[in-house]
């Protein structure tokens, strides 16, 4: 099947976001037998000045072209906010039997998510995001669907296994991102809800060797750097922004726990379906007590977390790999339910 994969490959961020989701799907396209064309949406409006004055309209004509010249069998959005609408119904026109399909690894109430799927509903097949609460079925319309995929784990890119490391300098890892744009701290951005967890471990526990990044002044950390310093310590924080949906995880998950750490996961987040007691640490958000509790456990029981990260680590990479999930992807996309079981409950809605 020859798949046109439209989305943001971030090639201004010089190689210090190769994690992204973008590439997994690449990848589990690929080793699923099927061949890509990339079209990078925010990197080619770059390339043209005009596409700052004239909305964007140079980019989607490149991005028409190619869809003609590639003449593709189905079409992968993934966070191309730049990409107009009237682009996608000239695909429909040109080829009435095109599939076009978006996925996102958002909140479905953050960063505008519902509003940008509402807005291209008359023009998707299928949406695919990391969020499985009925309440996202609140942008479909009569012919299409809405459906719940796991964060993407792809030995390829989380290769390390931090379980095996025999000693560490720090206990516990945690980097905040302030968003993957510029990289750096926002000075005038509050992480409240996150940062709680942080200074309560630093003023309870000041005998945990913390490795906080994105917090208290230290700049976030980025590609190959990030690999060393997770590296230095069994056990990370999996801390995700409110509001809590039903399976929402910040997309660190499948950085921190591919990588073998011992991960400490928010009970809200309702990951049990996916993930066992026994492959990461839940912990109750609405109880610091019980927070630190755990924290102190591990911390002090090293052999225990790596245990736990190791049985982790496992799971990530056998139920919810890159070629799994795109394979979910086109059964979905094109066959309208799944061809075999799945690893994780199947919340699909329609309207």
């Amino acid at each position: 099947m020859k798949i046109l994969h439209i989305s943001n490959f971030v090639q201004k961020q010089q190689g210090r976001l190769f994690w992204n989701h973008c590439f997994k799907i690449n990848n589990g396209f690929i080793r699923n037998g099927h061949n890509i064309c990339l079209f990078s949406d925010r990197d080619m409006s770059r390339m043209n000045r005009l596409n700052k004055l004239n909305n964007n309209n140079s980019l989607n004509k490149e991005l028409l072209a190619t869809f003609k010249n590639y003449d593709p069998d189905i079409v992968v959005l993934g966070h191309a906010d730049k990409i107009h609408n009237r682009t996608l119904q000239e695909f429909k026109t040109i080829k009435k039997d095109i599939k076009i399909i978006e996925w996102s690894v958002d909140n479905y109430y953050l960063d505008d998510t519902k509003n940008k799927f509402t807005k291209r509903t008359n023009l998707i097949d299928a949406f695919f995001i990391t969020n499985a609460d009925e309440s996202i079925k609140s942008c479909l319309n009569d012919n299409n669907s809405i459906s719940f995929f796991p964060n993407i784990f792809d030995s390829s890119i989380e290769q390390l296994k931090i379980f095996e490391n025999n000693s560490f300098e720090h206990d516990i890892f945690y980097a905040l991102s302030y968003g993957v744009g510029s990289g750096k701290i926002k000075t005038k951005k509050s992480d409240y809800d996150r940062e709680v967890f942080l200074d309560f471990i630093k003023s309870e526990y000041p005998e945990i060797k913390t490795n906080f990044f994105g917090y208290n002044n230290i700049q976030p950390v980025w590609g190959a750097e990030f690999e060393r310093e997770i590296s230095k310590s069994p056990i990370s924080l999996n801390l995700s922004r409110k509001p809590h949906l039903k399976y929402y995880s910040s997309d660190r998950i499948s950085q921190y726990l591919g990588n073998g750490s011992c991960i400490f996961v928010d009970k809200n987040s309702q990951l049990e379906d996916l993930f066992s007691n026994d492959e990461v640490v839940y912990f109750d958000s609405a109880d610091l007590n019980d927070f630190g509790k755990k924290i102190y456990y591990y911390v002090s029981n090293k052999n225990e977390a790596k245990r736990i990260a190791k049985k982790g680590w496992e799971r990530g990479h056998k139920s919810y790999n890159e070629k799994i999930v795109t394979k979910y992807f086109l059964d979905i996309a094109i066959n309208k339910k799944p061809s075999t079981e799945y690893s994780w409950p199947i919340n699909q809605y329609f309207l």
